[in-house]
């Protein structure tokens, strides 16, 4: 699934060079990308399941910045594999599809997100809808090799052609039989999904940790519906994904507007790693840039917005948000916040909290 934004080059994260080892035909509107870090870079790219990298594309009309997850797992795949299906009118995943070949280099940032299991033996739900199925299969690949929970995957394509890792998917069914159950769900045969077929597949799962990833209408609606049949306090974890190229989609967060001229507060609380900051912050600064201005590791990917890497829970002051695109409902409701969007709104203090 692809996350995207525009470069930012005066902060934000480094990018590295990649070789493409293979090309995999998936299905005639996806495919899968073999990646090898250069020599000497390997530690850069250690990664967790579930994670993505963010690729510097070198288009035609000028570069662009895509986000794409790893459908590969450390624990089943030496190298790291992504995966890209074609979005019609789509700049970023139609140059993946025509263009990256074998043999080709492509700058990559390290492997980045928070769409990882948590230390849990829960049994796993996952939940994923046409190329959600890239950081879906990595976490199922984890689970399954490296722990023994139980999994359960509900999968849902518009028809037959468009389902991306089936032969995957079926192996590993055969493999961790008992264990492992994926359902898949056509539209053509059945219609979309609803919230009575997400609760008939959660139904004994209510002690599950929950995933979610796909179109923003499956997400909002499995994310609900998990929410209301969970058991207090279990993980619902969402991966949105959005696009320079997709219509805009503000969860009503205040409009852009121009920086103050005078800054509202002097600097800001950080908590990262175990470890407070006191961030200083100039007037129309972001929070994530005031934090790398002032050498904070602080987690930050595409830096526009898109990808949630920079999301934390604002445990106090307040902020307007420039866009939300990559926050749900349910995130905003919490506290949660895109640090590269955030700018204060008042002169009330500041917690940022990146630990939770």
């Amino acid at each position: 699934m692809n996350h995207t934004g525009q470069d930012q080059r005066s902060a934000g994260p480094s990018y590295h060079r990649l070789t493409v080892q293979a090309v995999r035909e998936e299905t005639p509107e996806a495919r899968s990308f073999v990646l090898v870090p250069e020599r000497g870079d390997e530690t850069l790219y250690r990664y967790t399941a579930g994670q993505f990298l963010t690729f510097r594309v070198p288009h035609d009309e000028g570069e662009l910045i895509r986000s794409y997850s790893l459908s590969s797992a450390p624990s089943t795949e030496p190298d790291m594999m992504v995966c890209v299906k074609r979005v019609a009118g789509g700049r970023g995943s139609n140059w993946f599809n025509d263009h990256l070949i074998a043999g080709a280099h492509i700058e990559a940032t390290r492997p980045a997100g928070r769409f990882v299991l948590r230390g849990s033996d829960a049994p796993l739900l996952l939940i994923a809808g046409g190329s959600g199925i890239t950081p879906c299969i990595s976490l199922v690949k984890q689970a399954l090799v490296e722990t023994g929970r139980r999994v359960k995957l509900l999968y849902a394509n518009q028809d037959a052609a468009s389902v991306i890792y089936r032969e995957t998917l079926d192996k590993l069914e055969s493999r961790f039989a008992g264990r492992f159950t994926c359902r898949h769900w056509l539209d053509d045969d059945r219609g979309f999904l609803t919230a009575t077929d997400i609760a008939e597949t959660a139904q004994g799962w209510e002690q599950a940790d929950g995933y979610i990833c796909g179109p923003d209408p499956l997400m909002d609606l499995a994310e609900k519906t998990l929410v209301g049949l969970f058991d207090t306090g279990a993980t619902v974890l969402t991966e949105r994904f959005v696009s320079p190229d997709d219509p805009i989609r503000n969860r009503d967060a205040e409009a852009p507007s121009a920086p103050p001229s005078d800054a509202l507060i002097e600097s800001f609380r950080l908590t990262l790693d175990g470890e407070d900051h006191t961030v200083p912050i100039a007037a129309g600064e972001t929070l994530l840039d005031a934090a790398l201005a002032a050498g904070i590791d602080a987690p930050c990917s595409c830096t526009e917005g898109h990808c949630g890497t920079c999301m934390s829970w604002l445990r106090s002051g307040d902020v307007s948000m420039s866009t939300t695109q990559a926050l749900s409902k349910r995130n905003i409701e919490r506290g949660w916040i895109l640090a590269c969007q955030s700018r204060p709104s008042t002169s009330a203090p500041i917690w940022l909290d990146f630990d939770l």
